[in-house]
């Protein structure tokens, strides 16, 4: 019995092999999967997550004042009294440059005068008239007589109002050009006038944007001498565009309580077309073009995939995909250049 024991342990070893014995297409695919890991490429990847992203343009304009006025005289004379000071605020209505109206007071005196003088005559001839002691003709000439006087001192009235220089509308003063004393005429610019509160922000946007840019719509700008940005809303858009550049002229006000922002600046403006809070952006490198359009690679359980997309905002260094991605894919955004669809890939990282 005991020299059975060896040939018992010998035959239940060989009876193992066999049961236990791997197949040939199981060491065949050991060795395939031993190889392909050998020679996958190793790449980097990201997983597809929504972001906020807002689509904007940027353009330049320049800052206007909301209201402007370079004042001239309507009549000619020596400045008398200049009553503002140089860079002030002037309400509407203040009185700013008073100009000789001296000779004007006296031939208003003197048609004054002459009115009185007038209308006696007019009464006693109406009188007359009355009791046919004299002609319709001789009462209309009299009449006439004192309408004549009163319009000439209605004229008078209105050329002593010119003489009267008085602000618009509220607003700073600028640097004023004369003196008192100074001889000014009807093409004299004697001094500027700007509201500066708000001020505007003119600007144009190309035709492509036109559907995109609307009334109310927010801008945000900067200008030099300033590291912070002003903000405006859009309040005028021009009804055609520009033939000569094809451009859309556009208008925004933006608040200037402070009086920072200063009319005839530089702006560079940024204008958001629109937002969205869930869109599906990924590098630009990841975008592989095609002449049918565009397409990336994904992972599928690590052999690379080709789908196409559709993109939409682009940003300095991302891109939205609108169509062909969804949220948790994971695709190749560096090395795709050594890929193609059904390579075999490693993940070196993964954002």
């Amino acid at each position: 019995m005991k020299k059975a024991w060896p040939w018992i342990i010998v035959i239940v070893g060989i009876a193992l092999l066999i049961v236990f014995k791997p197949k040939n297409n199981d060491v065949n695919g050991l060795k395939q999967n031993q190889k392909s890991m050998a020679s996958a490429t190793i790449v980097d990847g990201r997983v597809v997550k929504p972001s906020q992203i807002a689509n904007e343009i940027g353009v330049t304009g320049t800052i206007l004042s909301n209201e402007e006025v370079t004042l001239q005289s309507q009549v000619a004379g020596i400045v008398t009294h200049i009553y503002f000071t140089e860079g002030s605020h002037v309400n509407k209505g203040d009185m700013l440059i008073k100009i000789d109206d001296s000779q004007l007071q006296a031939q208003l005196q003197k048609d004054e005068v002459a009115k009185e003088i007038a209308a006696i005559t007019e009464e006693r001839q109406k009188k007359l008239l009355a009791i046919n002691g004299i002609s319709q003709q001789d009462y209309d000439i009299a009449l006439n007589n004192l309408k004549s006087v009163e319009a000439d001192i209605k004229m008078l009235q209105v050329q002593i109002g010119y003489t009267d220089i008085r602000a618009p509308f509220d607003g700073n003063i600028g640097l004023r050009n004369v003196s008192e004393g100074s001889y000014i005429s009807q093409n004299t610019v004697l001094v500027n006038l700007e509201e500066i509160s708000p001020v505007k922000v003119d600007f144009s946007v190309p035709e492509k944007y036109i559907s995109q840019v609307q009334k109310n719509d927010v801008i945000s700008f900067n200008i030099s001498g300033y590291n912070d940005a002003f903000q405006g809303k859009i309040y005028a858009i021009d009804p055609k565009l520009d033939e000569s550049t094809r451009t859309l002229h556009v208008r925004a006000f933006a608040d200037n309580k402070n009086g920072r922002i200063l009319p005839g600046s530089f702006a560079n403006i940024k204008i958001e077309l629109n937002h969205s809070d869930s869109a599906l952006m990924i590098p630009t490198e990841a975008v592989i073009p095609q002449i049918s359009g565009q397409s990336a690679y994904i992972s599928k359980n690590g052999i690379v995939a080709s789908t196409k997309i559709v993109l939409g905002i682009r940003t300095d260094s991302t891109v939205e995909v609108v169509k062909g991605l969804n949220n948790g894919d994971t695709i190749i955004t560096h090395g795709v250049q050594f890929i193609h669809p059904g390579s075999v890939i490693k993940f070196k990282s993964v954002l």
